[in-house]
């Protein structure tokens, strides 16, 4: 499916809202999309090479439009590429959609808690979209907690429609932690700092808990909701690309290889990329989607050798101990053996 810019939106002075619709000649969805989801772009860059990149869907009407907030993230950077071809009106193509995090997973719950960081917040405002559709103002036996962390109050998106729907609604409460701009006072809203889960008074025991942000906030707050809540059921969506070690950026890089004992072939490695822009750079294909660790599409097995891993949120410890890994995740850390699907 192939969507252009049908009209767009300033919501920050990074954030856009972009609402995208199928061109003429496109073929539609199969089924309808649920906010929540994620879609998998791919456009290319000035030297025409095809960049990958996923965003959330927080509304749409199904094949008439479909809108994403979209944080430019400076010149050159792939949200500033994707940006200019959409407010040109260039066609981009959408190559899958993924992601279970939806209405479905927290309508049955009864005590929700959302963190967010940054632009970690698109997932949560579809779903609190989605649960006012719902339950409307009033939901004696539900309750939503966002607890927020952003630089400065001007960086939420939205911002106007969280304070309605926390000031209307009886169901949902929004906890804003500003890290970096003062604040002339603490209020039930707002404060200063870090979320801090050991200390700061949460008025829910949550059923689900679903964490969305960069893969560092999203480990952090794994880790200590686990410690907080240890029976609350996690989801995880952090659309961060795995860095490699300042280290390991150098010429030196290169002296490593993978070998493909299924395929009998044998490539010269970036210890600097990962195994999957690796394997992708030498034209050898493998299952891939949201290149963050979250929806297990790009699964190896390491049969020797040796790799390095940032963190992931789907691995089991069952693959672990098989030595399952992801190909998103995962750097080659010397000569390494894999089996790819």
């Amino acid at each position: 499916m192939k969507l252009i810019c049908h009209e767009s939106s300033l919501l920050t002075s990074k954030m856009r809202m972009f609402r995208l619709e199928p061109t003429c000649n496109s073929d539609t969805l199969k089924y309808a999309a649920n906010p929540g989801e994620y879609f998998i772009f791919n456009f290319p860059d000035e030297k025409e090479s095809i960049i990958q990149r996923c965003y959330t869907l927080i509304s749409s009407e199904h094949g008439k439009y479909y809108d994403f907030i979209i944080e430019n993230k400076g010149e050159k950077s792939a949200s500033s590429i994707i940006s200019r071809l959409l407010l040109d009106k260039k066609e981009i193509e959408v190559t899958g959609r993924s992601g279970n995090i939806n209405f479905s997973r927290i309508q049955d719950r009864k005590n929700v808690l959302l963190l967010a960081g940054g632009i970690g917040i698109t997932l949560p405002l579809a779903l609190i979209r989605e649960c006012f559709k719902a339950y409307g103002y009033i939901a004696p036996d539900k309750h939503v907690l966002l607890m927020l962390s952003c630089t400065e109050p001007a960086a939420i998106p939205f911002l106007n429609e969280l304070f309605d729907l926390y000031t209307r609604c009886d169901w949902f409460t929004i906890r804003i932690n500003v890290t970096r701009a003062g604040l002339l006072k603490h209020s039930e809203v707002f404060r200063e700092g870090r979320v801090n889960m050991s200390e700061d008074s949460i008025p829910i025991i949550p059923d689900t808990t679903i964490i969305c942000g960069s893969t560092h906030f999203a480990e952090f707050s794994v880790n200590a909701v686990k410690k907080r809540f240890p029976f609350s059921d996690i989801s995880v969506e952090a659309f961060s690309s795995a860095k490699a070690a300042t280290a390991e950026m150098d010429t030196k890089a290169k002296g490593c290889s993978i070998k493909l004992e299924s395929k009998s072939l044998e490539i010269t490695a970036n210890k600097a990329r990962t195994v999957l822009d690796n394997l992708l750079e030498q034209n050898i294909p493998i299952r891939h989607m949201c290149r963050s660790g979250i929806c297990g599409s790009c699964k190896f097995k390491l049969k020797s050798g040796s790799v390095r891993s940032e963190p992931d949120f789907c691995l089991s410890e069952k693959d672990k101990a098989e030595k399952i890994y992801l190909a998103c995740c995962s750097y080659p850390d010397g000569n390494a053996s894999i089996e790819i699907a």
